[in-house]
């Protein structure tokens, strides 16, 4: 399914949170989210590694395991095969490590929505941060802010990234797009997690560090004064350095599908909602609608696809490094001479 929710699984928000789910078939339940809540609606199953037999007397196969669970229908589900040295971070660990991880920190938090997803595979906590349910302005547009606590049982690592909303436009981004990587938090399925997850404390305080420079960046891409020719050329040189990291010489030019998305990410620059391609910011913001609700996240997909790809996919990381390109000026260096080479090429 696009939305990555099976019958298996459930997600649950707060009646009267702030936080919009982007399948919309999330259950709403009159009371705050707590573990005994999570436990009720099945959402913190025990996964377990189980021995592998093939058909006949055989013994199990060495060296790896299933990761197996009971679902909330009683039946036994395979999530995964994984090696011996595979550690398992079970979801109530990351619900207990990110309840005593706020306990030291003295900020204001309210879980936003739980759930699993891809049939038990996934399990994630949304936990707005700060007042008004997470809620700070930049450039005159309000945020939202929701720190996603992931883990994942399909080969995945334990991460927690801090998720701004726009709420002009509903357009998602990461706060590390302010280029600072220690708002990242991630810990691979190996040796000692638990040891590693007492490190979540610092990140969670580093969160209100990122936002301010988060805040700081966008207003200097908002003072950055660009005409809607320059966009096209700035957006092209995004795609320009990207392909030089794949190798690609582009002595032709762009494909079709390239310079399609420089135009509607062009175009959402200079008429997309809230914009209106005067500055850098706009660009920006182009582009975080371009790939969370636009055809930067499949023209053909559905909403709950787009959605799912643009808060923890590939558009997510688009949206990323999209924003470090602008943030760090790369879009000044010598790109500028092989765009426009390269843009003439398939004007």
């Amino acid at each position: 399914m696009s939305h990555q929710i099976t019958s298996i699984d459930t997600v649950l928000r707060p009646a009267g949170s702030k936080y919009r789910t982007w399948h919309g078939i999330d259950t709403e339940v009159n009371e705050p989210i707590t573990l005994p809540v999570a436990r009720d609606y099945d959402l913190l199953p025990v996964v377990r590694k189980s021995p592998i037999h093939v058909a006949g007397n055989h013994p199990p196969i060495e060296n790896f395991k299933a990761l197996t669970t009971w679902d909330k229908n009683g039946e036994l589900t395979t999530l995964d095969v994984v090696s011996d040295r595979y550690s398992i971070i079970q979801n109530e660990q990351v619900f207990k490590t990110m309840s005593e991880s706020f306990k030291g920190t003295g900020l204001e938090y309210t879980l936003s929505c739980i759930g699993t997803l891809g049939g038990l595979k996934k399990f994630f906590i949304s936990v707005a941060v700060g007042d008004d349910d997470g809620g700070f302005t930049v450039n005159g547009d309000k945020f939202h802010g929701n720190v996603n606590f992931i883990t994942s049982h399909d080969g995945g690592s334990f991460h927690a990234h801090d998720s701004l909303t726009r709420i002009v436009c509903a357009n998602t981004l990461r706060s590390s797009m302010a280029g600072n990587k220690n708002v990242k938090f991630k810990i691979r399925h190996k040796g000692d997690t638990k040891a590693k997850c007492a490190d979540l404390s610092r990140y969670l305080q580093e969160v209100f560090t990122a936002r301010d420079e988060f805040a700081e960046n966008m207003g200097k891409l908002a003072d950055q004064r660009v005409a809607g020719d320059d966009i096209r050329q700035i957006v092209g040189g995004y795609f320009v350095k990207e392909a030089f990291k794949r190798g690609e010489k582009l002595e032709e030019g762009f494909k079709t599908r390239s310079l399609n998305m420089i135009d509607g990410i062009t175009d959402l620059a200079i008429s997309g909602r809230g914009n209106s391609g005067r500055s850098l910011y706009d660009a920006l913001n182009g582009a975080t609608e371009f790939w969370t609700s636009g055809d930067g996240v499949g023209r053909t997909a559905s909403a709950g696809k787009k959605a799912y790809s643009s808060e923890f996919g590939n558009a997510a990381a688009s949206k990323e490094r999209f924003s470090e390109y602008l943030v760090k000026g790369e879009f000044e260096s010598s790109l500028q001479e092989d765009t426009k080479r390269i843009l003439a090429l398939t004007s």
